[in-house]
């Protein structure tokens, strides 16, 4: 397979394609988020269509004809409000003990963009059930996970540490992680793109 482009910089969507042995390049979209997040919100867009318009921009903004370009993203949701990635630990500890002992999603959209034309578009909305914390438990956590957890909207990584936050996780794995791994494997097999 040649020819993919992964649209974004995040650590853990690269890991994720590497694990599945997916060769690709990296090329990182100049798209600004809080722009379009804001004009989504004004537009009275859902969380869901707002991941879908950011999951497109971010593919859409990469100039490489004949190339397969794969964008992302994901929107943290308690109830009908959306969060962004902390910004310092002090947020990241407000976030948590607003989750702890709630259920949130995780609204995670995929894009695929061929010749500037959008191709292909999932979305996935994991459901994860956070246990009941004290704030000493969170504080011991944030100490012990440090600053990587500011990468993470929810101020947690379930593939580290942050699984002791949960009682259970609904839905897929790698769109908890951040990009619905399944659906994209699925579409490069049927382009041929796959050997299997």
């Amino acid at each position: 397979m040649t020819g993919l482009i992964l649209a974004s910089g995040s650590a853990i969507r690269a890991r994720i394609l590497t694990a599945a042995g997916i060769p690709f390049e990296i090329m990182r979209p100049g798209v600004d988020e809080d722009v379009l997040k804001r004009e989504a919100a004004a537009a009275g867009q859902t969380i869901e269509e707002t991941a879908s318009l950011l999951a497109d921009a971010k593919a859409l903004d990469i100039n490489a004809p004949g190339r397969v370009i794969l964008g992302s993203d994901q929107i943290l949701a308690l109830g009908d409000r959306a969060f962004d990635k902390p910004q310092s630990s002090a947020e990241a500890r407000e976030r948590l003990k607003s989750l702890q002992g709630r259920e949130h999603r995780l609204v995670n959209a995929v894009s695929i963009v061929q010749n500037r034309a959008v191709v292909f578009r999932h979305l996935e909305t994991p459901r994860l059930f956070m246990r009941p914390m004290t704030d000493a438990e969170i504080d011991a956590y944030l100490d012990e996970a440090g600053d990587e957890i500011l990468s993470s909207v929810g101020a947690y990584q379930v593939e580290a540490l942050g699984s002791r936050l949960f009682d259970r996780i609904e839905g897929d794995y790698f769109a908890v992680l951040g990009l619905s791994l399944m659906p994209v494997l699925g579409y490069l097999r049927r382009e041929g793109m796959l050997a299997y």
